[in-house]
């Protein structure tokens, strides 16, 4: 049997299927997930890092696939999206305006004991949310308890004063176990990576295919930075509205290039 170590240090199996279903998930198709799986098995030994099996696919996928390689990089591109925090905090407004909110990042709000800032306020015909957008640039470290606790407490002293009806977080790596049975306890809602299941952060960026700029590889590090600095963070806000790219003042061709790849990786086809 041969096992991976993950980036916790924690080792496990290795799991073909977890593999094939990691590849499906970013469009690539059955063929392509064969050769894919072939080509992990040929470099495959007991104990391999989990970064040196995504290496491979990315590689692979690099040479045959490249749009099929930008899917599948996609939690490695969010983790981008930093150094700070704030980028991160457009990117979840973005995907809970597509769930039906109205939102507004980095509020200060005047509780009753303090004032807070809150990352995003969303608000829909049923219910007014504040949200803590925890932002990792590690895959390793985890949102915990301390987290939640002070979540709960802003919430606390805001809930009467604005109305507030819920608190989130949502995070782009894990949440300890007690940091999810806190949040469970007092009623509040959780977001990972991959929980819940059915409503992960990585669930609603494929089902609303938001992927961030930080996928786009012909555009570089400090035209990415612009871009975020001006609240662009999705590849679908560059193919909606291609003028988002002006602020780049790139050459006509260079740009229609971005057009294009931001356009392929929004579209519904499979690689």
């Amino acid at each position: 049997m041969i096992n991976v170590v993950k980036a916790t240090g924690e080792i496990e199996p290795f799991s073909e299927g977890k593999v094939r279903s990691s590849i499906k998930r970013a469009g690539i198709n059955e063929g392509t997930q064969d050769e894919v799986l072939l080509e992990i098995k040929n470099h495959l030994y007991d104990n391999i890092p989990t970064s040196e099996i995504y290496k491979i696919i990315t590689d692979f996928l690099g040479r045959s696939k490249p749009i099929g390689k930008i899917r599948y990089s996609l939690k490695r591109a969010i983790m981008q999206l930093g150094p700070t925090g704030y980028p991160f905090e457009d990117f979840i407004s973005e995907i809970l305006k597509m769930e039906g909110y109205k939102t507004t990042v980095g509020v200060i709000l005047l509780g009753k004991c303090v004032n807070h800032e809150i990352d995003v306020v969303a608000e829909n015909e049923d219910k007014k949310l504040i949200v803590e957008a925890k932002f990792h640039n590690d895959s390793g470290i985890h949102t915990d308890l301390h987290v939640s606790l002070y979540t709960k407490a802003r919430f606390d002293d805001l809930k009467e004063k604005h109305k507030i009806d819920e608190p989130w977080i949502i995070t782009n790596t894990k949440l300890t176990q007690d940091a999810i049975s806190f949040a469970k306890c007092v009623g509040m809602s959780v977001m990972g990576w991959n929980y819940p299941e059915d409503k992960s952060l990585r669930f609603l960026v494929e089902k609303w295919k938001l992927h961030p700029i930080t996928v786009l590889d012909n555009l570089s590090l400090s035209q990415k930075q612009t871009l975020m600095q001006n609240h662009i963070t999705l590849c679908k806000q560059i193919a909606n509205d291609h003028s988002v790219l002006d602020v780049l003042s790139i050459p006509l061709d260079r740009k229609n290039e971005v057009i294009a790849k931001a356009e392929s990786i929004c579209n519904n086809s499979h690689v």
